[in-house]
């Protein structure tokens, strides 16, 4: 099933050039948010998408906003850059999840919930959204590509039978030896994408990544015990992702603000 996995992701269209581009700009500190609008501006199809991020009430905002300068300027360069990357790496997928028994609404929703979230939660340390809003919103994605494995190989009734949404890792890991965090890593290697976005998947299950990554794969471990693509906050998600952060020592306030405000972000959506 490794073999075929490889295959699929290999068969991946590139991402646009705008995308590349985008990167490697946003890497420079004195990047201008004119500067990232420019390269967005060439995209029509992203153009579009983070205008229409920046009027989604999940974000919060309520003036409306017309252009992409708008909408980089109300997002911050990170945050701005990190949703064009998302918008760009689920435009390459036809999404079907039917073995896991989620439709493609509440798939997407989930995404968009875990980036609003951290997005309400990292209000004061925006420079790291660059990396954690797209991590949080193909986060999920390789279970769009074990789907297709599992149906080219006939398993799907197999794949059903053996399947845990509460354990679905190891679920995962017990019926293909390989998991859906393991193939956002080599989505991310696929796509030449930087250093620190392939690092992060690739220790997002480990028990001690690099001090240099751990600003990002803590609050990703948070957000992904509290929403799952099965269940939103419940108790049982709630006190996991409180003990994380008292572990972690991340910021229990502002978490606690945000939770507070989970429902109305679901209603949002």
């Amino acid at each position: 099933m490794k073999s075929l996995i490889s295959a699929d992701i290999e068969a991946l269209p590139p991402l646009p050039q705008t995308i590349v581009a985008l990167q490697k700009i946003c890497l420079d500190e004195e990047t201008t948010i004119k500067q990232v609008t420019s390269i967005i501006e060439k995209d029509p199809f992203l153009t579009a998408e983070l205008i229409k991020y920046a009027n989604s009430p999940i974000y919060g905002y309520t003036r409306k906003i017309h252009s992409v300068f708008q909408a980089v300027s109300m997002f911050g360069i990170s945050t701005a850059k990190g949703l064009a990357i998302a918008s760009a790496v689920k435009a390459s997928f036809q999404i079907d999840l039917s073995p896991y028994s989620i439709n493609t609404k509440q798939f997407v929703n989930v995404a968009n919930l875990k980036s609003a979230f951290l997005f309400q939660w990292y209000q004061d340390k925006k420079e790291l959204l660059g990396i954690l809003m797209p991590c949080a919103l193909v986060m999920h994605i390789g279970m769009v590509i074990i789907t297709d494995c599992v149906k080219k190989k006939n398993k799907e009734q197999e794949f059903v039978q053996k399947f845990n949404p509460q354990a679905f890792i190891d679920s995962e890991n017990t019926f293909l030896n390989c998991n859906q965090f393991k193939i956002l890593e080599l989505l991310f290697e696929h796509w030449n994408f930087e250093r620190t976005m392939v690092q992060t998947a690739h220790y997002l299950l480990e028990d001690e990544p690099p001090k240099d990554l751990e600003p990002y794969i803590y609050p990703l471990r948070v957000i992904n015990a509290l929403i799952s693509p099965f269940s939103i906050a419940e108790q049982t998600q709630i006190n996991t992702a409180l003990q994380y952060i008292r572990h972690y020592k991340l910021d229990m306030d502002s978490f606690n603000a945000t939770l507070k405000n989970i429902k109305l972000l679901q209603e949002s959506m």
